[in-house]
């Protein structure tokens, strides 16, 4: 049996593998890495191995680690980015600087589809593109949705915005005015980039859509995409193939 953990800046995604068969799996929004690791290192048998793609930072790194040998006995795995991997070359100076989850969502976008646009709608909204020699040509970091209301809600005296489903039109309520110009001002920028590096990029390339905001943002999309959710899992399994 095997763990692996996406550990993001805001929730942690994990997947139980049994061979071809995935046997469990789960998302938790919270950072105390104690109770998040409850259920990912409660296994029906027992693991055999645990990795972990974390941009959570070296500190919490070390806890994790330890929380995994205490539960399990075994030594948590850690893959971070690198310079080169998987046919995929990396374009930061300092290639480790570069999120691991933006890292391994590249490697899968380039081992299943070639040149291509990762879409990460997270606590924080990525995009990254990759060219048809595998080159990592760079990418966009902006606050995701969270943070954007987060931001204009701490900053704005006596407005106050219930959750609400939200559109491209105009607002009848300052709660819909804040939720709709948010997802439009995070779908044209979305949309603007694609377009501009779908110019530069192979017909053919794939767009790809993952992160827990993605269910939000995509009904707005006019361009085809793919919803790929698990898209740093998958990216992760495979890195870790490569050991057996």
């Amino acid at each position: 049996m095997k763990l692996f953990v996406d550990v993001g800046n805001t929730a942690l995604k994990w997947r139980q593998r049994d061979g071809e068969r995935v046997r469990q799996g789960g998302e938790m929004h919270q950072r105390h890495w104690d109770q998040a690791l409850q259920a990912p290192l409660a296994a029906e048998s027992a693991l055999g191995e645990v990795w972990i793609a974390s941009v959570a930072g070296p500190e919490a790194d070390q806890r994790i680690a330890e929380l995994v040998r205490e539960r399990s006995g075994l030594e948590a795995r850690f893959y971070y980015s690198r310079g080169q991997d998987f046919g995929v070359s990396n374009c930061y100076p300092e290639p480790r600087r570069l999120g691991v989850d933006r890292w391994v969502a590249l490697v899968e976008c380039w081992q299943r589809f070639g040149a291509g646009i990762v879409v990460d709608c997270g606590s924080a909204l990525t995009i990254d593109a990759l060219d048809a020699q595998g080159r990592f040509m760079g990418g966009y970091i902006v606050p995701g949705l969270g943070m954007l209301r987060n931001a204009l809600l701490r900053d704005t005296a006596d407005v106050h915005v219930d959750q609400a489903a939200a559109s491209l039109g105009l607002g009848r309520s300052t709660g819909e005015c804040v939720h709709n110009g948010l997802l439009r001002m995070s779908v044209a920028f979305v949309s603007d980039v694609v377009v501009e590096l779908r110019q530069q990029l192979p017909d053919t390339c794939k767009v790809l859509l993952t992160g827990g905001d993605a269910g939000e943002l995509a009904p707005a999309f006019s361009f085809d995409f793919l919803h790929m959710p698990d898209l740093v899992l998958d990216g992760l399994e495979r890195v870790a193939a490569r050991q057996d």
